[in-house]
């Protein structure tokens, strides 16, 4: 029973896990610039900082730091995963290890990636306890005291930089410990997709789920900030989206060697049931966008609190048959491609 149940809960966790810390990024770097409002000072107009940021930026990072350390675990978990598959019943267990760890590429890269999920840890435990220690400039000003009219596009401090490049660096070992490093030909081209359709998925639903936690509809200032980050989210939203699908065929087209393998193929079957579930959290998500955003926008006192709490409530549907996906993920990638495609 463990043996059967482990690989496919431990790729489950890990796969949740990098999309979390993906997300957390995503929402600093790109998501945060975006929530800003106006302030009118005299006859100068610019544009502020929403008030909120700090506290979610810490909780962000807080969150990453635990999400990083149970992927410590889980990373240690997967050493045992690959044990159950590749030990050898005439050897001795040191014998297996150190053969699986020294003398494959899958090895090097496990414990590289040991490394950066480490690194992660202590990152977001020190972006954590910075978070708000640098007090911002003043409203309209950048660092060099030019006013502000509009936020700027990427304002991502060089902490949360060097956390990024960690995170790039952990996908990349998911890619080079993929069906990716069987494509015949493309090996580079298969990696880099698969770590585009990785940094996607994060973008979406780590992101979405990260602006749940950090904006519940409780109070009005909650329903404001939710709104506020959702209308920020809904053009990212759409770029990730776009980018996981495109990415997703790509991926179709080198571990099928034609149409007619997503029905005949255990691989083929697994795939569309995956598609299906992916199909159902975007239409979702594209309802939540032309339906509940507006309502959230336009509605006040009590029907706007029902409004977002119904907003919310969906958002956190969206993102749970987003878990079921990488679920569904989890159990394609240990399954064989179909004969002739590889």
């Amino acid at each position: 029973m463990l043996e059967t149940l482990l690989p496919p809960l431990q790729r489950w966790l890990l796969f949740s896990g990098v999309i979390l810390v993906v997300g957390a990024v995503t929402w600093r770097g790109i998501l945060v610039p975006r929530l800003r409002y106006r302030l009118t000072d005299g006859r100068l107009e610019h544009e502020a900082e929403h008030p909120e940021v700090t506290r979610a930026e810490a909780r962000v990072a807080g969150l990453a730091m635990w999400v990083s350390a149970l992927l410590m675990v889980t990373w240690g978990l997967r050493l045992w995963a690959q044990y159950l598959d590749f030990r050898d019943p005439f050897t001795s267990v040191e014998e297996d290890l150190r053969f699986l760890l020294l003398e494959t590429d899958w090895g090097i890269v496990w414990m590289a990636q040991g490394g950066i999920i480490a690194l992660l840890v202590v990152g977001f435990f020190i972006l954590r306890r910075r978070a708000g220690a640098t007090p911002p400039p003043e409203p309209g000003l950048t660092p060099e005291g030019v006013t502000r009219t509009t936020p700027p596009v990427l304002e991502l401090p060089l902490r949360w930089k060097a956390a990024a490049m960690g995170i790039l660096l952990l996908v990349l070992t998911l890619g080079l410990s993929s069906h990716a490093m069987s494509v015949p030909g493309s090996r580079t081209l298969a990696v880099s997709v698969d770590m585009m359709h990785t940094l996607a998925a994060g973008g979406w639903i780590g992101t979405l789920l990260l602006i749940l936690i950090t904006a519940r509809p409780r109070s009005e200032g909650g329903r404001t900030f939710l709104a506020l980050q959702l209308a920020a989210f809904s053009p990212l939203a759409m770029v990730a989206v776009g980018t996981l699908v495109f990415m997703g065929i790509l991926l179709t087209i080198f571990h099928t060697h034609e149409i007619a393998a997503l029905w005949e193929s255990e691989y083929g079957r697994r795939l569309s049931g995956k598609v299906a579930l992916a199909g159902g959290a975007m239409l979702l998500g594209l309802w939540n966008w032309r339906r509940g955003l507006p309502a959230l926008v336009r509605a006040d006192g009590k029907e706007g609190a029902r409004a977002a709490e119904h907003v919310w409530r969906s958002a956190a549907f969206e993102v749970a048959l987003a878990a079921l996906v990488v679920l569904a993920t989890a159990i394609l990638v240990a399954t064989p491609v179909p004969p002739g495609a590889h």
